[in-house]
């Protein structure tokens, strides 16, 4: 299982989307992609603050489109374990002297919750939370 970061998603949302990411996701069984509540939340938050506009409703008929493509059924809630999981991912920052973000806790508690690799451009962000992490702009 492999839960796509906000900025994957996003970048599925562009109009010419990375090459190394649509090689990366053709690799992939597309019924072990999943994502998070909160990156979905955070894509609702980034289309919702922009102005109306062209922009605006592209951006909503892309995230429409994703959803669309059976990804409205694969996005993991977030419930006791994954705060279990969260809860341990800041513990272990913390130990290690790594700040992180809430909302990139949250997504590594999710993903440790499901046991799920994280596939995100920001792997930093990640380090140290116990994740398998997959960069899929270098992935090979």
């Amino acid at each position: 299982m492999i839960l796509l970061d906000t900025n994957v998603i996003a970048e599925l949302m562009r109009p010419a989307i990375a090459p190394a990411v649509t090689a990366f996701l053709r690799a992939q069984n597309a019924e072990e992609l999943f994502t998070a509540s909160l990156c979905e939340a955070e894509i609702r938050y980034g289309i919702g603050r922009l102005p109306a506009g062209r922009r605006r409703a592209g951006l909503e008929a892309a995230f429409r489109a994703f959803l669309a493509q059976g990804f409205a059924d694969r996005v993991l809630a977030f419930d006791s374990a994954c705060a279990e999981g969260y809860a341990a991912v800041r513990v272990r920052r913390e130990a290690a002297g790594l700040a992180i973000s809430i909302p990139d806790a949250l997504i590594a508690g999710t993903a440790l919750a499901h046991g799920a690799a994280v596939a995100t451009r920001n792997l930093s962000d990640f380090a140290g939370c116990g994740l398998t992490l997959i960069n899929p702009w270098q992935a090979a």
